[in-house]
């Protein structure tokens, strides 16, 4: 199966199945527009002044995720060796066709499933999607600019594979490894639908499978080192849970509110959207 035979397939199954909770023709969800467009820098300065109002939940969090990326730095050329001696051909088709086109088209899916959201006239589906964007986009810059900063040798970049090949700023700009930008990219749409769908079973299963695929796929093909997947997938994460939980400050519930004349009774229905 090719790639875009593959995400065609994946289209088809999220079209096909009817992805709505209870009551959710009665939320507000994104939609293109003025307000969407500015919601681009509300929520990305909210993003990154997040820190300065983190309590010691996010902040263990925090601890976690760094140890984790320093535990699989200490490891990176050992995990580097397993991978390229453990190669197959069902491995390679995986790889190749399936997750790391995840990874690279991401925005491709996106746009897609907006639109499939729109011609369906699924609000959920299609509201859902321009926050898997938002995500992707957020992720994606602050991802580009610490790659910049840091300029990482990539695996198969030295005729000697070294982790420790850090030139930082202003450096050749194909030394790019840290983190990875797959990883990001998939988490960070991954999660957005995996915490939209969260009652329905199959959809985070299915987000977080594809996700995680990504990320093992960019060691197999020798193309990040451990750490460089550990802190991508996990900025992806956490960015795409951040957009989430934003977008559902706009989610309000329509109110139905009673109103009565001399000879007649009505019903008025009043959609309260909160400003970003």
């Amino acid at each position: 199966m090719t790639s875009s035979k593959f995400f065609f397939f994946l289209l088809i199954l999220l079209s096909a199945v009817k992805l709505r909770a209870a009551g959710a023709d009665s939320i507000y969800y994104p939609e293109l527009n003025k307000a969407y467009g500015k919601s681009y820098w509300y929520h990305s300065k909210a993003f990154v002044v997040s820190p300065a109002k983190w309590e010691l939940k996010q902040w263990l969090g925090f601890g976690v995720v760094s140890g984790a990326g320093i535990l699989a730095y200490s490891q990176d050329e050992k995990i580097q060796e397993f991978f390229t001696d453990h190669q197959s051909a069902t491995a390679d088709n995986f790889s190749k066709y399936v997750f790391e086109p995840f990874g690279r088209f991401s925005p491709v899916l996106v746009g897609g499933l907006y639109l499939t959201g729109r011609l369906v006239k699924d609000k959920r589906l299609a509201g859902t999607s321009l926050t898997a964007a938002k995500s992707l986009a957020v992720a994606g810059l602050i991802g580009g600019v610490v790659k910049q900063l840091t300029h990482r040798h990539r695996p198969y970049q030295d005729d000697i594979p070294n982790h420790a090949n850090w030139d930082g700023p202003f450096s050749d700009i194909h030394y790019n490894s840290f983190p990875s930008g797959h990883s990001t990219a998939a988490f960070s749409m991954a999660t957005v639908f995996a915490m939209e769908y969260r009652s329905t079973i199959w959809v985070p299963a299915l987000a977080y499978t594809l996700a995680a695929g990504t990320a093992v796929s960019r060691l197999y093909d020798n193309k990040h080192w451990a750490s460089d997947v550990v802190i991508g997938s996990a900025l992806g994460f956490v960015t795409g849970r951040f957009m989430w939980k934003q977008s559902q400050g706009n989610h309000k519930k329509v109110m139905v509110l009673p109103s009565a004349g001399t000879n007649s009774a009505s019903l008025t229905f009043i959609i309260p959207i909160a400003e970003p």
